[in-house]
């Protein structure tokens, strides 16, 4: 157990796998308990989907999604996942983009950065390494093969086995630690295919990633939230070394994080997933999103956790205050020189 800033403790009881320990019936089921532990609050600034097109407000340029990032962090995101674009708003994984918000979110804020594997379907596996080798506190790795439907067409996102394990390897190697984003009930079957060759320890950070535009993701639905839940114990692993997030995509975003907030688990929201406020109004930035996470967190008697207890509760590596974790200084020289900054 950890003390926050105001002298209360921060259990770990039921760590974000939606299940508090308690008294079991003797062969009967695991006994549930509404959570009041602090809930982690990730925010997903702008993905590699959608643009200003779906929302002018939609942060494209590096200032944008600074200065985005840094409200949300204020409104309560302990975690920020980050993507990257091009100077037209398309999707990039150029190292230099990546580096100058790695290092500004850093230093301008206390939250663990999240950088993307996934980038785009349309980014091949060799561009989407670009960010492990950044060496970040964390980053995402998808857990099987989808087709995107974008703008009509249909786009084929490679993520096969082999892929998998190759970034695996990458992000071991730099102690980094990864969230499994995880879209559809059989992609657990793969997550544990990946827990059963130790590359990672405990504890294991999995994303839900539902209601996606695709061919393979499972649609946004309470069944499929509770059903995913459920099949939690497929990964082989115990839920105490579980770290489980809801992401849930366009207007199922705010009654399924709801969801989740209740069964004890964390929640990603941002303009990555959903653009609109309520049906009919836009959102005006992330902040908007993260502030209503908050509010009904704390309804639910769970305030949002601060970034250094999420790093405890996710097992991160950590980072000095304002500065980058180690290894990251060197990769980010490596790219970009001091004196070329």
């Amino acid at each position: 157990m950890t003390p926050d800033a105001a002298g209360s403790r921060v259990t770990t009881a039921d760590n974000g796998a939606g299940l508090q320990a308690g008294p079991r019936a003797r062969g009967g089921p695991r006994v549930w308990k509404p959570s009041t532990d602090p809930v982690i609050i990730t925010c997903a600034l702008t993905g590699g989907i959608h643009g200003k097109e779906a929302n002018e407000r939609l942060p494209e340029q590096p200032d944008e999604i600074v200065e985005q990032g840094i409200a949300a962090w204020k409104a309560g995101a302990a975690v920020l996942h980050v993507h990257a674009r091009a100077p037209d708003g398309s999707n990039t994984m150029d190292a230099a983009v990546y580096d100058e918000l790695h290092r500004r979110l850093c230093a301008e804020t206390d939250a663990v950065v999240q950088l993307t594997t996934g980038g785009s379907p349309r980014l091949t596996v060799e561009e989407r390494l670009t960010t492990v080798l950044l060496a970040p506190e964390m980053c995402s790795l998808n857990m099987g093969l989808l087709n995107f439907f974008i703008g009509g067409e249909q786009v084929f996102f490679p993520n096969h086995r082999s892929d998998i394990e190759r970034f695996a390897g990458e992000i071991r190697a730099r102690e980094v630690k990864p969230e499994l984003e995880v879209y559809s009930p059989v992609m657990l079957e793969e997550a544990a295919e990946l827990l059963s060759k130790d590359f990672f320890e405990p504890p294991f950070a999995v994303n839900f990633v539902l209601n996606t535009p695709t061919q393979g993701g499972a649609r946004g639905t309470p069944r499929n939230l509770l059903d995913m839940w459920e099949r939690l114990d497929e990964l082989g692993r115990t839920r105490s070394e579980l770290r489980v997030t809801v992401s849930a995509m366009g207007a199922t975003q705010l009654p399924i994080t709801t969801m989740a907030m209740a069964m004890g688990l964390n929640v990603r929201v941002g303009m990555e997933d959903n653009v609109f406020y309520r049906r009919g109004e836009l959102v005006t930035d992330n902040a908007q999103l993260v502030d209503r996470a908050v509010r009904i967190a704390r309804e639910l008697e769970r305030r949002p956790a601060t970034p250094d207890e999420a790093r405890e509760l996710l097992g991160v590596r950590g980072r000095p205050p304002r500065g980058l974790p180690a290894g990251a200084e060197a990769a980010s020289d490596a790219i970009s020189p001091e004196g070329a900054r």
